[in-house]
Parts: structure tokens; C-alpha cells; sequence
């Protein structure tokens, strides 16, 4: 039996790894269009700031160490061109040698992950005008802004990549201003909590303009500036563009294969596409969101290891499932961590539920022990069954233990009071007697 992955990182070496247990004696084909089949993306802002001072420390596996040890044959540098499913067969290219060949498959198994959005403004193809999903990316964005004279750092996007960025230049003394079209930053938070993100980044000295799109990049060869739809010019010797990803599945629409949600690639609960013995998994493909049971698209470095093992036991001949996925993201803004996980009041009415919201602040621990403080923790709960469905936070400490637990507490349809009777750790420097969760719960008991 020959398996064929296309693609690496998070969902394809997961897949391949996989594929090997299930099925020892299978011929396991990796081919990766980059020189990296394994590492940390979601580090690189911590590389580009120095807090991670080695490149090694984000990579999980060269190519030689996944080989050797799942006995997979890995082809880096090396790009699918064509799938057949006809025939069953890939056309590749070796980018090195400029040379094409075709392999037979049994099993195929897409992993194409996603690339940045790149909109239609004036001026991004100037020079510094970049992106951030790969090692090469950070490595780029490393080297130049070591230079003393790159001082103006300028981030389109108020997500997840574009706050932790602001931090990371920030952290290296660089001047940076971040733009975000929507009217706040983080917009998977609802307004309260985001306008608490953006009052910690202006104390931090980030010079924030939300609800301002951007016109145009000005400059000669080299970007010198930012120009907003409010005619707002914004000095720049580097531009970051975080305004988000799209699934890579122009291969998988060109062979015939389904795209759903976003144009990620449909696929079932054991992670098998439209096409007979073609699987697709990670950043590329749509999973089932577990609250509304309709499908979604969260590209998520945590779903892709899921999937990746899921649809590489399926190809190897196995039974496996992939249950579906709540969204829950967290994420560091300087001294203020943010986490999220379900859906928001808007998903909720579109799905059927009568919303209701509850905000509570919160002690991280208890009163008289150094270091207290609230945060801000958010439920979202339906109020026929009284079942949690979402949640967020926002606070300097104490937010990703609750959002871990109010996380479960969503996959296991728990009630406000489920959340009161919830037998949570308790000591001084952790909680206090009656945990946030246990807080939460009853608020929104007593409002249901």
C-alpha cells in the first residue's frame, strides 16, 4: 500500500506519523513544497522578538530525524502540481533539479495548509511590505528589523499574529502603530473586553487606529508609508500585513474535490473529501463546529494535529474520527492574556439559541495572597436548557485555566449550575473558594 501526504507541519507529518502506526508495512510518501516539514509557526513571534533566541528551538523534526524515525520517505522542496484521481496519481516537481514525475497513490492525503491574504491595495508589492506563516518569513522579518535604522514598524490586522507582533517589535524598541479596519481590535471578543485590549495597548504606547482601512502603500521601490480611508499617512519602514489566511486548495479544486465553507476542502467526520481515497486535513480543510453542528473553517495549529492523525489513520486503513471543534483560541498582548472558545450571541441566534450573556470580574486568586487581581471572564449561555455555549476573557492572569475549563464544560453541554457544582482545585495562590467558573455560573443561574 503506498500513502502519499501532501504537505507538512502541523496536519501532514501528524498524518504521516499516524499513517505509519496504523499500518506498518506501508510505503509512506511526504513531499513539501519548503525545506521545513516540521516546526512551531505559531512561535515565531517569540523568535523575531529574542525571547526564543535559537531557530532550532521551533523546529519539531528536520526531515532526515522524521524519516529515520517513522520510516517515511520525505521529498522537501519538491511540489505537487496535479492530482488524478482516475488514475490515481500526483505530478510533481523536484524545485531543485526542474524536473517532473508522477507517482501512483492508494491513499492521498491533502494537508496544503493556508497562506496570508494578500488584498488589492496600491502599492503591496512594494519592497518590506510582508507576511508572517513561515520559518523563511520570520527569518526575513528577523533580519531586517535588526538594522537600527528600521525603526517605523506599521501592522494591518488587530487579530491574533498582528497583537502578538506588536509586542514582539515593541519588545525590540521599534516605534509601531497598528491599523485595524473593524471597530476594535480582537473581533472574536465582544466590545468590552476588546476595549480593554486596546487600552492596555496604548498603554503600552501603540499607536492604534481602529475602524480605518487602508488606501494605499506609498514609497518609491522600498514602502515609506501608510495611507488610510481617512486620508491618514502613517510613516512605515516596514509593513506587516495580519489581516488573516485562506485555505490553499487550488490543487484539490483543480483534481475535482469539494470545497466547502470558505473554500476549504468538505470533508466527513473520518476526514475523507468527496473523492474516493483522497483525505484532507488541517488549514486546508473545514471541520464541524460542535455547538451549531454546521461546518466551519477555524485554521488552528491545535485542530491541524487533530485532523492530521484522524485522516492519516483513515488512508493507512484505520476507523477514526474527528468529533468537530469549539474555536477555543487563547493568546498572549503583552501583560493581558485572551482567550476564547464557542460562539458569540450573533452564531448563537443563527443557530437556533436564545442567547443570553453574562460578564462577571473575577479574582484570579485569593485576596490576601500577592498578586491578586480580577479579569474579566464572559458566558454565553442559552437560556431554554441553560447549557453554556460560549465563553471569553481577558486579564493579566487566571484567564487560560478558565477558558481550558469553560472549554470542556461547552464539549460536555454542561448547565449554569453544572458550572456552581463543578469540583474545581482549590489553594490561595490558584483560586479561591468559590472558583471564577463556580462565579460565572451562578450570575448567570440567577439571571436564567
Amino acid at each position: 500500500m503506498r500513502i502519499i501526504v501532501i504537505g507538512g507541519v502541523a496536519a501532514g507529518t501528524s498524518a504521516a506519523a499516524k499513517a505509519r502506526r496504523e499500518n506498518p508495512e506501508a510505503e509512506i510518501i511526504l513531499l513539501e513544497k519548503s525545506r521545513n516539514i516540521s516546526y512551531a509557526g505559531c512561535g515565531l513571534p517569540y523568535y523575531i522578538s529574542n525571547l526564543i533566541e535559537q531557530r532550532s528551538s521551533l523546529i519539531s523534526f528536520t526531515p532526515e530525524e522524521f524519516a529515520q524515525k517513522y520510516e517515511v520517505e520525505v521529498k522537501t522542496l519538491h511540489e505537487v502540481t496535479a492530482i488524478s484521481p482516475e488514475d490515481k496519481v500526483i505530478s510533481y516537481q523536484n524545485l531543485t533539479a526542474d524536473k517532473s514525475y508522477r507517482q501512483k497513490y492508494d491513499s492521498l492525503v491533502i494537508a496544503t495548509g493556508a497562506k496570508p491574504m494578500m488584498p488589492p491595495i496600491p502599492g503591496s508589492n512594494l519592497d518590506r511590505v510582508l507576511t508572517l506563516r513561515t520559518i523563511q518569513d520570520g527569518e526575513k522579518i528577523k533580519r531586517l528589523v535588526g538594522h537600527e535604522s528600521l525603526n517605523d514598524i506599521v501592522i494591518i490586522g488587530g487579530g491574533y499574529i498582528g497583537l502578538e507582533m506588536a509586542e514582539a517589535f515593541k519588545e525590540l524598541g521599534k516605534n509601531v502603530a497598528l491599523v485595524e479596519m473593524q471597530d476594535n481590535v480582537m473581533p472574536l471578543v465582544n466590545q468590552e473586553l476588546a476595549e480593554k485590549i486596546e487600552k492596555h495597548l496604548q498603554e503600552k504606547e501603540i499607536d492604534l487606529y481602529t475602524g480605518e482601512a487602508v488606501k494605499e502603500f506609498v514609497g518609491q521601490e522600498q514602502v515609506a508609508g501608510v495611507i488610510t480611508d481617512r486620508e491618514r499617512e502613517i510613516e512605515a519602514d516596514l509593513v506587516l500585513l495580519a489581516i488573516g489566511v485562506r485555505p490553499e486548495t487550488d490543487l484539490a479544486a483543480e483534481a475535482g474535490v469539494e470545497l466547502g465553507v470558505r473554500n476549504a476542502i468538505r470533508v466527513d467526520h473520518r476526514m475523507a473529501t468527496s473523492i474516493a481515497d483522497i483525505y484532507a486535513c488541517g488549514d486546508c480543510a473545514e471541520s464541524i463546529n460542535l455547538i451549531s453542528g454546521k461546518p466551519t473553517w477555524v485554521p488552528l495549529g491545535s485542530t491541524a494535529n487533530k485532523q492530521g492523525r484522524v485522516a492519516g489513520a483513515n488512508a493507512a486503513g484505520g476507523s477514526a474520527s474527528h468529533f468537530g471543534i469549539l474555536g477555543t483560541g487563547i493568546t498572549k498582548v503583552f501583560d493581558l492574556t485572551v482567550g476564547t472558545t464557542g460562539i458569540k450571541e450573533e452564531q448563537a441566534e443563527e443557530s437556533g439559541f436564545e442567547p443570553l450573556a453574562v460578564t462577571v470580574n473575577v479574582p484570579n486568586h485569593a485576596g490576601y495572597y500577592p498578586g491578586f487581581e480580577n479579569f474579566t471572564l464572559r458566558g454565553i449561555f442559552d437560556q431554554e436548557s441553560g447549557r453554556i455555549i460560549g465563553a471569553e476573557a481577558v486579564g493579566r492572569s487566571g484567564v487560560s485555566k478558565r477558558i481550558d475549563v469553560l472549554a470542556s464544560a461547552i464539549y460536555s453541554e454542561l448547565t449554569a449550575d453544572d458550572l456552581f457544582q463543578l469540583d474545581l482545585a482549590y489553594a490561595p495562590p490558584y483560586s479561591t473558594p468559590k472558583d471564577a467558573v463556580s462565579i460565572l455560573g451562578m450570575v448567570a443561574d440567577k439571571k436564567l
